[in-house]
């Protein structure tokens, strides 16, 4: 997972310096009257598994020329961890071998995250703005749990087999946990657009010394106010 996160964040870098210079060029809005921006974007995310869908909104307003104050939200088409994964493909063989019949288990976490915090923006004279940031929030995940031939069987399985990640509360339909992240990117305007091309590492804390973190890279557009 490091090197996918490594992975990600240089090619996140190689696209805002690639930006960089032709923003540089169409940019005819001082930063100094950048206010704030309403943006929506999407990407990817990681948990350690395959990467999957996320999209985003976020607001942002300016505190002084150099730091903003945002809120966001994130919605996530599948957080299911390796450690879960796994846990369905040995429960899905145990199955098979005890029953004599094939068993086929798969899984979908979909997330939603909301956020809170602030970004301090590299001065640069131009509007192009390099940025990093952290702030707080929550992470709401719904897990789904089906077998091939016997459809949706979320309750009975996590009621017997329970979760291998500690992260989902298999007494409740859908499990909030709080979370903190860290933020870096560059926010470029051009005119009266904004773009940003981020990238954000999230953790969200479930239990007594375990954690369940996220990479997402990230590209959003919209309006500066």
């Amino acid at each position: 997972m490091k090197f996918l996160n490594a992975t990600i964040l240089a090619a996140v870098l190689v696209v805002a310096h690639a930006t960089s210079g032709l923003a540089q060029q169409l940019i005819s809005t001082p930063s100094s009257e950048l206010r704030g921006y309403l943006i929506g974007g999407a990407g990817t995310t990681t948990t350690g598994s395959p990467t999957t869908l996320t999209l985003s909104a976020e607001i942002a307003e300016n505190m002084t020329p150099d730091l903003q104050a945002y809120m966001s939200f994130w919605y996530y088409d599948n957080l299911l961890s390796s450690a879960a994964r796994n846990q369905l493909a040995q429960v899905g063989s145990y199955l098979t071998s005890v029953t004599g019949v094939p068993w086929q288990f798969e899984g979908r976490d979909r997330g939603r995250s909301f956020t809170v915090g602030g970004k301090f923006l590299i001065p640069t004279g131009t509007g192009v703005r390099p940025y990093v940031g952290g702030g707080v929030g929550a992470l709401n995940l719904k897990p789904t749990i089906t077998e091939r031939t016997r459809g949706i069987v979320t309750g009975p399985f996590l009621t017997t087999y329970g979760v291998s990640d500690g992260v989902i509360d298999i007494t409740q339909t859908n499990t909030t946990r709080p979370m903190g992240e860290l933020a870096g990117g560059v926010g470029i305007v051009i005119r009266h657009a904004y773009i940003d091309v981020g990238y954000r590492y999230r953790k969200a804390f479930h239990t007594a010394g375990v954690s369940f973190d996220t990479s997402q890279a990230n590209v959003a557009v919209g309006v500066k106010f």
